[in-house]
């Protein structure tokens, strides 16, 4: 059991590591939305220490992401428990597009908008595989 929590720590802190890396953010600038060092915010991505439910919601908000974000991949077979990120921000290429696609996202507030947004790139993206 200790070692199935240690792996999901270590996921929710290579997701943090990520989705942080995405926004351009330092570990010291999410370490002052919880009050920590940025040494501290290394260890939580690091998974060495665990994140509390409040410091995930916050974080979430401040990365403009849901808290379930942290847990993606962890219920697919053979995704998630990584030992880094690596995996992460090697699985889909990125393209100054996409940057650009994720910095308005992340700018959205409303929910609905967001839902809006998102069912429009996934049209397009059937529409390109020829799914649509």
């Amino acid at each position: 059991m200790r070692s199935e929590t240690e792996a999901i720590n270590r996921h929710i802190g290579d997701r943090l590591r990520v989705l942080r890396k995405k926004r351009g953010l330092s570990q010291g600038d999410l370490g002052a939305i919880l009050n920590v060092s940025f040494q501290q915010m290394g260890n939580y991505e690091k998974g060495k220490d665990r994140l509390s439910a409040g410091a995930l919601f916050l974080l979430a908000r401040f990365l403009g992401t849901s808290p379930a974000a942290f847990f993606e991949g962890l219920n697919s077979p053979g995704m998630g428990m990584a030992e880094d990120g690596s995996e992460y921000e090697t699985k889909f290429e990125r393209t100054p597009q996409s940057e650009k696609l994720d910095a308005a996202f992340g700018r959205i507030r409303s929910q609905r908008d967001r839902a809006l947004a998102v069912a429009i790139v996934e049209t397009i993206a059937r529409r390109d595989d020829g799914t649509a």
